[in-house]
């Protein structure tokens, strides 16, 4: 009988022991299982908050008030690509250039002389006319006004004087090149790109005479073989094509 009874209280032990650990164990997953759901709940929810300041900034901001989070991308400017034209004058370039305005008009400076001209080369072929507008000159590559005629000729061609009078400088310019100056009362003929030259400082010359040959110039050493005619007229610079008759 008492065996029995102790066996039975035994049992009782057990079965309250194991029911102890049931709970134990049912407590603890039930912890873990809370801990998880937790954890997730948080990694989950991390992102929407960092998101959140990032919708806020595209809500409307009230009037007159600084809006941050919003780049503004302005239109560049655009340059104006009209390049104005550039008007290069050598320092050296005394002989030719020393006077670019003319104190009267080509109208009133043919007036003020009886200068009649023939043309120097008998092609009578003109590769550039005068001009106190700047134009190109490719050799140095620079804007200029042109204060002179450039008469085409091959080299070699006789270049005769274009008017009656006396030569008065025989000299060789660096940029023109070998030049000669024949004065005809108030105006001076200036004879530039010479190659031989057949008078001398002092001799006298009839229109038609012989003064020289096509040589070349230097300042215009891209341009066919030609010379440079100028013509001062009282100190000013005319256009030579302005005192050539029509019956040259």
């Amino acid at each position: 009988m008492s065996d029995y009874y102790n066996k039975n209280r035994g049992r009782k032990k057990r079965s309250r022991r194991e029911k102890i650990g049931f709970y134990t164990a049912f407590s603890i997953c039930l912890i873990a299982v809370s801990m998880a759901i937790y954890s997730t709940y948080n990694t989950m929810s991390v992102p929407q908050k960092a998101t959140q300041p990032q919708t806020e900034t595209t809500q409307a901001q009230p009037v007159n008030q600084i809006v941050t989070g919003v780049r503004e991308t302005l239109a560049e400017p655009k340059l104006d690509s009209t390049i104005p034209k550039v008007t290069a004058v050598s320092q050296e370039d005394t002989t030719q250039t020393s006077t670019t305005e003319p104190s009267e008009d080509a109208l009133e400076t043919m007036l003020s002389t009886d200068l009649t001209l023939t043309y120097p080369l008998k092609s009578n072929n003109i590769l550039r006319e005068f001009s106190k507008e700047s134009v190109y000159f490719k050799t140095p590559n620079v804007w200029k006004p042109h204060l002179g005629v450039d008469f085409a000729g091959e080299l070699g061609d006789d270049v005769c004087a274009m008017a009656d009078g006396a030569v008065t400088k025989v000299s060789e310019d660096r940029m023109y090149g070998k030049t000669v100056e024949i004065s005809v009362n108030d105006a001076v003929c200036i004879y530039s790109g010479l190659g031989d030259i057949s008078v001398s400082e002092g001799d006298s010359v009839t229109t038609g005479d012989k003064i020289g040959t096509v040589g070349s110039v230097p300042y215009e050493a891209s341009d066919k073989n030609h010379i440079h005619i100028a013509v001062k007229v009282n100190g000013n610079y005319a256009d030579p094509l302005s005192f050539i008759g029509n019956n040259s």
